[in-house]
C-alpha cells in the first residue's frame, strides 16, 4: 500500500511539474524576430535591461540600509555634511569618495545627481590651477551624470542636464579654446566608432538633447515641471552654438553653410512641434501669424453683425468724461503735465471698445443676433489668447531672432564677412600686419552692412550685433597702432556700421567717436552703404572673391 501510494505521489509530482512548466515557458520565452517573447523578454525590452545589465546591479544599496539600521536619513544628512566639509577643504579624494556613498544611498533622488555633479563640473574644477586638471574634474562631473541615468533610466531631465553640461561648459567656459581641444582628443570619453569630425562638444550635447526627447515622446517619461518650449529647443540651440563655433575656429565655406543649413532644418522642425501651454492647450510657434489672420478674419465678421457699434460704444464712452480729461485729451503729449498725462491714459482706456463690448451690445440690441455673436465672440477670445501665449513663448526663446539668424547666416555676403574678420584677426595677432588687417576688417564691415540692410528683422542690438561689435572693438585697436581712430574723417566717413556701435557701445569705448560722427550731419547716417542687388544670393555660396 505504501509503495502503491509513493507511485501515485510521483505521478501527481510530474503532473504538476509538466503543469507548470507551461506558464513558465511562457514567462521566460526569449524574443524573436517575429515574436516579442514572453513576459520576462517585454520587460527586459521595455526597461531596457539586458545580461550586461544584470550584472552591474550593485547590491550595495541594500547593504548600506542594513549597515545603517534602518537610520538611512540620519546616514544620508551625515554623508551630506561631510561632503560639504571636504569641498571646503579642498579634499577632492575623500569628496569624490562621499559622492559614491550618498550615490548608493539616493540612488533615485534626480536632484541629487544633478547638484553635486554641478559641484564636480562647475565648483571643484574652478579651483584648480592647470587646465587639464580643471577638465579632469569637468569631465568627472559628466560622468558622476552619467552614472545617475543607469540608475534612473530614460530620464529626461538627467539626460538633458547631460547635455548641457557637455554643450555649455565645455563651450561657454572662459578655458572653451582648451577644453573644446580637449574633449576632440578625448579618447577614454568617446566611445570608439565615433568619427573625429563627430567629437564636438555641441554635436555631442545634442545627441543627449535628443536622448532626453526621445524619452518623452517614445517612452512618454514626464517633463515634470520642466518647460516645454526650452526642452525642445535644445536640440537645434546645440546645432546653431556648433555652426556658431566652427565658424569662430575657422571653418567657413561649405562646411559651415551645411552647417546653418541643418540649424535651420532643425529650428524649423521645432517651431511645428506642439508644444503644451501652460493653460493647457496645445500650440506651435510658427503658427503666431496663422492666428493672427484668423483673429482678424473673425473681428471684420463681429464688425459685420454690429455695424457701426463699436463708434455708438466710443462716443457714448466719451461723453462720460470729465471736463478735465477732456482737455487732457486735447493736449499734445509735449503739452501734458504729468497729472493731464495720468488723466488721459485713463480716458483713452476708458474709450477703448473692446470685442466683448460689441458682443454685450449686439446681444442686448439685437436679441436673434445673441447665439452667433457669442459663438464668434468665443473663437475671438481663443484667438486673442493663443497668439498671446505664441507670443509669449517666442520671447522665451528668441524665435524670430534665431530663425532669421539660421536663414542670414547660410548667405554669401555673412559666410565671406565671417571670414574676412577671421582672416584680419590672424593678420593682427599672428603676423602683425596692420595693412592687412584694417583693410580685411574694412572689407568685411562693408559686407555686413549690405546684410543688415537687406534683413531689417535682425536688430542691431541682437547677439549678431554684439559679435561684429567684438570684431569692431578689434578693429580699434589695429586703427590705434597706426595712429588712428574711429573718430578721424577719413575713418569715419567709410566706416558704414555706425547704427550698430551707437546699439552696442555699452561700456561707451566709442563715445566721442559717435559724438563726432552724429555732428556729421544726417549724411553720415543709416546702416551702411546700399549698393545694387544686396545680396541674398545663397546658391553662390562657393564663389570666392
Amino acid at each position: 500500500m505504501n509503495q502503491r501510494g509513493s507511485f501515485y505521489r510521483k505521478i501527481a509530482y510530474l503532473i504538476v511539474i509538466a503543469v507548470l512548466l507551461l506558464p513558465i515557458s511562457r514567462l521566460g520565452a526569449p524574443s524573436t524576430l517575429r515574436d516579442e517573447g514572453g513576459t520576462l523578454a517585454q520587460l527586459r525590452e521595455e526597461y531596457d535591461l539586458g545580461q550586461a545589465d544584470l550584472g552591474e546591479i550593485d547590491p550595495a544599496s541594500e547593504t548600506i540600509r542594513f549597515a545603517t539600521l534602518g537610520m538611512r536619513g540620519i546616514a544620508v544628512s551625515l554623508l551630506w555634511n561631510k561632503a560639504n566639509q571636504y569641498k571646503k577643504t579642498e579634499d577632492w579624494t575623500n569628496f569624490r569618495a562621499t559622492l559614491r556613498q550618498l550615490a548608493k544611498l539616493q540612488p533615485y533622488f534626480i536632484s541629487f545627481w544633478r547638484y553635486q555633479a554641478w559641484n564636480l563640473t562647475y565648483n571643484v574644477s574652478v579651483e584648480l590651477d592647470d587646465v587639464q586638471d580643471r577638465y579632469h574634474y569637468v569631465k568627472k562631473g559628466i560622468e558622476f551624470l552619467k552614472e545617475g541615468t543607469r540608475y534612473n533610466r530614460d530620464n529626461p531631465i538627467l539626460l538633458a542636464e547631460l547635455g548641457w553640461f557637455i554643450g555649455n561648459k565645455i563651450g561657454r567656459a572662459d578655458e572653451h579654446v582648451q577644453y573644446r581641444r580637449l574633449f576632440k582628443a578625448d579618447n577614454e570619453f568617446h566611445p570608439a566608432d565615433r568619427p573625429p569630425e563627430q567629437r564636438d562638444n555641441w554635436l555631442v550635447s545634442k545627441k543627449w538633447y535628443q536622448q532626453a526627447i526621445a524619452s518623452v515622446d517614445d517612452k512618454k517619461r514626464s517633463l515634470g515641471n520642466k518647460n516645454p518650449t526650452t526642452f525642445y529647443a535644445t536640440v537645434p540651440m546645440a546645432q546653431i552654438n556648433y555652426s556658431d563655433a566652427i565658424e569662430s575656429e575657422g571653418t567657413f565655406g561649405e562646411k559651415a553653410r551645411s552647417a546653418w543649413e541643418l540649424a535651420a532644418r532643425l529650428w524649423g522642425r521645432y517651431a511645428h512641434r506642439d508644444l503644451r501651454s501652460t493653460q493647457g492647450f496645445y500650440i506651435r510657434l510658427a503658427d503666431q501669424e496663422k492666428w493672427e489672420q484668423d483673429l482678424k478674419t473673425l473681428e471684420q465678421q463681429l464688425q459685420k453683425m454690429g455695424p457701426g457699434i463699436q463708434e455708438t460704444l466710443s462716443q457714448e464712452r466719451r461723453k462720460e468724461l470729465s471736463p478735465e480729461q477732456l482737455a487732457a485729451l486735447a493736449k499734445t503729449l509735449e503739452e501734458q503735465t504729468d497729472e493731464e498725462l495720468e488723466l488721459a491714459e485713463k480716458a483713452e482706456a476708458s474709450l477703448r471698445v473692446s470685442d466683448r463690448d460689441i458682443v454685450e451690445r449686439i446681444v442686448r440690441d439685437f436679441p436673434e443676433k445673441a447665439a452667433a455673436a457669442r459663438k464668434l465672440g468665443t473663437r475671438i477670445a481663443e484667438a486673442d489668447s493663443r497668439i498671446r501665449m505664441i507670443g509669449n513663448n517666442r520671447q522665451v526663446v528668441n524665435y524670430e531672432y534665431w530663425k532669421a539668424r539660421c536663414e542670414i547666416e547660410q548667405e554669401h555676403s555673412a559666410l565671406k564677412a565671417h571670414e574676412l574678420a577671421f582672416a584680419a584677426h590672424r593678420a593682427f595677432q599672428n603676423d602683425a600686419d596692420l595693412i592687412q588687417a584694417r583693410q580685411l576688417f574694412e572689407e568685411s564691415f562693408d559686407l555686413w552692412a549690405k546684410v543688415l540692410a537687406a534683413h531689417p528683422e535682425l536688430p542691431d542690438d541682437s547677439p549678431t550685433g554684439s559679435s561684429i561689435m567684438d570684431t569692431v572693438s578689434e578693429y580699434a585697436l589695429v586703427l590705434e597702432q597706426l595712429d588712428l581712430s574711429l573718430a578721424d574723417p577719413q575713418v569715419a566717413e567709410k566706416f558704414p556700421l555706425w547704427n550698430l556701435v551707437e546699439a552696442n557701445d555699452m561700456e561707451r569705448k566709442f563715445a566721442d567717436a559717435i559724438e563726432a560722427h552724429q555732428k556729421r550731419g544726417p549724411e553720415a547716417e543709416g546702416r551702411g552703404q546700399e549698393d545694387e542687388g544686396s545680396e541674398q544670393d545663397r546658391g553662390q555660396h562657393s564663389k570666392q572673391e
